[in-house]
């Protein structure tokens, strides 16, 4: 939508040919007479399901302290998420691409089928190892299965996808919800391994729903050109280049502050070498013959612009997703079922959201200024949360439902592209890096203000009870790893009645600490909708056109029809 095919059509794919370019640029004509039917509705529901495996499998996350708990190994627990983190990111701009070269079916199906595969090896670990490996496959089969994202968009009609968009994430939300819900319970009654199982199962029902229900055309690509001259084409530099960079930059997001110090050669290494890649992958794609970042996505600037608003999207939601979900039992519930419960008016909202959301920008054929607004909205209700203390329980609720209504538009944001795979998968890399940056981010700032804030806190009980002396013994059992009641009932000479205020002044370190947290993601959204004003109208775009016809027309046949004189 942002550069039609036609608008770039002096831009080349493989070797400049002008047949090429010609082949591309007639797949821009708009199909008035096309009409969704049953064929389109079912595929669009199988790529949902597909699409849904991803976020059903970080609901596991939820619950990672469970798992350790049962198979040991906290020191390398943060690689049971990152893990999987780790290979969606590197791994699903090389699927997008691929995709748009060969299709999409079947990376989606493998997907489907090595996710499944690691959802099993997990479910059946013994050892923290065994979790993190079987995450890995769970990543690799993540990054198949957000290539149904870009497999949604093009069997659509150009002004009807904000609506399919809204429905998949409308399901997509829901998975969410579910999931939380089943991984507490699970956990809760000893049986982690269950959350796996039903992911896996997920896995295997959408492979099987997409394998039966999905049967594109030939990509746009693939019609046009010659098999070796894509493989010919396929941009290895840029693939090696980009999943190194990211690579080096998840390392030490992830390593950062608990395995190394952010000061050590290791670290510093670590990012200076992700950025310095990912520079060079830039300027290598700038000037690539066939770059894996098609140069016709910056046609104008929405692209860039929405890779950004994923970004800070991706450190908005997962950061939300994770750091509340940590913020509840450190000022309300410890339970996992009553966190899952606290949690659930912002899940809620923005799974309720999406479908509104869609028919609006569906209706208007316009985004622009529904996000902006959206993320004024985001911005206001995520700074309120800065007043939530432990006895403001309503006010996180209310305040959480809110700005999950502003969440919803933000998630149901269709990428502007003919090249679906490469442009969707780019913007789920975009929210995932935004996710792992936002976490490390959030994390340091809440542990920095603790660290300040809980000896000031703690020490003004003491001293107004006249114990000051025994404020280190205090201070070392409230850092170990012990409940802290069961460790303050350890501290030798700690009075009985000091117990709780001393509990109650943990919570108020704790809301202190948070709200900072919460400032600086209202902050960031706030920059994030700046930033959306420089977004470009995509009426024009939004026209009849399908990229890949599912219904029996006319033009599925001139789809189905290579336009090459001979295929390798």
């Amino acid at each position: 939508m942002a550069a039609t095919v036609k608008e770039a059509s002096s831009t080349h794919l493989e070797d400049s040919s002008h047949e090429q370019s010609e082949a591309l640029t007639s797949n821009s004509s708009d199909a008035a007479d096309y009409s969704v039917g049953v064929k389109t509705v079912l595929a669009i529901t199988a790529l949902a399901l597909a699409n849904c495996n991803a976020t059903l499998s970080n609901t596991t996350n939820t619950i990672i302290r469970y798992q350790v708990m049962a198979v040991g190994g906290a020191s390398v627990a943060s690689w049971i998420a990152n893990g999987n983190f780790l290979l969606t990111l590197a791994c699903a701009p090389i699927f997008g691409s691929l995709a748009d070269r060969f299709g999409k079916k079947w990376f989606i199906v493998g997907g489907c089928a090595v996710g499944m595969a690691g959802s099993f090896v997990s479910s059946s670990a013994t050892s923290p190892y065994t979790l993190i490996g079987g995450n890995i496959l769970v990543g690799v089969g993540n990054a198949g299965c957000i290539v149904s994202i870009a497999a949604n968009q093009e069997i659509m009609p150009n002004r009807l996808r904000p609506y399919a968009f809204g429905f998949a994430q409308t399901l997509n939300s829901i998975a969410a919800i579910l999931g939380t819900f089943l991984a507490a319970v699970f956990a809760q009654n000893s049986m982690w391994q269950w959350s796996y199982r039903f992911n896996g199962i997920c896995f295997a029902v959408a492979g099987l729903a997409v394998l039966l229900a999905y049967q594109p055309p030939p990509t746009a690509i693939r019609r046009s050109t010659a098999l070796h001259e894509i493989i010919r084409g396929i941009d290895y530099i840029g693939i090696l280049l980009l999943a190194g960079s990211l690579a080096c930059l998840v390392i030490a997001l992830t390593w950062g502050g608990s395995t190394y110090t952010w000061h050590s050669s290791m670290i510093i290494g670590l990012l200076v070498g992700g950025c310095v890649g990912l520079v060079a992958f830039g300027l290598y794609e700038w000037k690539a013959k066939s770059p894996l970042l098609d140069h016709r996505l910056f046609a104008n600037n929405n692209f860039p612009i929405l890779c950004f608003v994923c970004l800070v999207d991706g450190m908005m939601l997962l950061g939300i997703n994770v750091l509340y979900s940590q913020e509840i039992p450190d000022l309300f519930q410890a339970d996992a079922v009553r966190i899952a419960v606290i949690l659930s008016p912002y899940l809620v909202t923005s799974t309720v959201g999406c479908l509104p959301a869609g028919w609006i920008m569906g209706k208007t054929k316009s985004y622009r200024v529904l996000l902006i607004a959206a993320l004024l909205w985001c911005a206001l209700f995520t700074g309120l949360m800065a007043l939530v203390t432990s006895e403001r329980l309503k006010w996180a609720l209310a305040f959480s439902a809110l700005f999950g209504i502003g969440t919803a538009v933000t998630t149901v944001i269709p990428i502007p592209s003919f090249l679906f795979g490469t442009a969707g998968t780019l913007s789920i890399t975009a929210r995932a890096l935004g996710g792992l940056t936002g976490i490390t981010i959030f994390t340091a700032i809440y542990e920095n203000k603790y660290a300040a804030h809980l000896p000031k806190y703690v020490g003004y009980v003491l001293a107004q009870a006249g114990e000051s002396q025994i404020t280190p013994g205090v201070m070392k059992a409230l850092s170990s790893h012990a409940p802290p009641a069961i460790a303050l009932g350890a501290v030798p000479g700690l009075p009985s009645d000091l117990i709780g205020p001393i509990l109650g002044a943990v919570k108020a370190a704790n809301a202190a600490s948070w709200k900072w947290v919460w400032v600086a993601i209202a902050c960031i959204i706030l920059a994030n909708a700046i930033t959306c004003c420089f977004l470009k109208s995509v009426k024009p775009a939004m026209t009849s056109h399908v990229e890949s016809a599912l219904e029996k027309s006319t033009t599925r046949d001139s789809q189905m029809m290579p336009k090459v004189k001979s295929m390798a």
